[in-house]
């Protein structure tokens, strides 16, 4: 996004407003009334929909306008299947390029992490931001922008109804996460490609757990 621009300034806000809930899947996204909203023309709302379809939040169809976009359990799977491989890539690939300082940060972003046990939403945030912190310094740019895009295309279940479908999860994203700030502060390349790997295939299992609950309830 450019540094400030009145497209950035309406994706930026449509964007938040979708991932914290404040439009729901299948919300009707009406032009004129959220140009009037931002107070823009809505040529910069328009391309703010177009960045937003890309971004997989937002679907664009035409003579009926734009609606957020919905998302199966099915497929939200299929996504975090494909982010958390990645994820494994991109840590493996900052490992490397983690100092004192960001170290400290894993650390501190950890503390917040198991402080927050009671907070399901927030917990889930503050493991976004460990792990993001976790794999930053990848050198591969578009890498870490990918993975952050397939978490916003899920962050509707992650941040509210992952921990609920998945209760054991919780306590579980604990002991990974500190048995892997520990293996980065380390420096230890193998302990880390193994604890990525069992962390991913932990994660899909309680994925694929909620969505066959979903449909034995449905």
């Amino acid at each position: 996004m450019p540094q400030f621009s009145k497209a950035g300034f309406a994706y930026d806000t449509l964007r938040q407003r979708i991932l914290d809930g404040g439009y729901r899947p299948g919300d009707r996204l009406r032009l004129t009334r959220i140009a009037q909203e931002l107070a823009l023309s809505e040529m910069p709302v328009r391309e703010a929909l177009r960045l937003l379809q890309k971004d997989g939040l937002v679907v664009m169809e035409l003579h009926r306008g734009a609606h957020v976009a919905a998302l199966s359990l099915e497929r939200a799977c299929e996504i975090v299947e494909v982010r958390t491989a990645l994820e494994g890539v991109a840590a493996l690939a900052a490992l490397p390029h983690h100092d004192r300082l960001s170290v400290a940060r894993l650390k501190k972003l950890l503390g917040g992490l198991e402080a927050a046990r009671g907070d399901a939403p927030d917990f889930a945030r503050r493991n976004r931001d460990l792990f993001t912190a976790l794999y930053a310094r990848a050198p591969n740019a578009f890498l870490v922008e990918h993975i952050q895009a397939l978490w916003d295309q899920v962050w509707r279940f992650s941040s509210t109804l992952v921990f609920e479908f998945m209760p054991g999860r919780l306590a579980a994203t604990v002991r990974e996460n500190r048995a892997i700030v520990a293996a980065v502060a380390a420096g230890d390349a193998p302990t880390l490609a193994r604890l990525l790997e069992t962390r991913r295939d932990d994660i899909l299992a309680g994925w694929r757990r909620a969505v066959a609950r979903a449909a034995g309830d449905a």
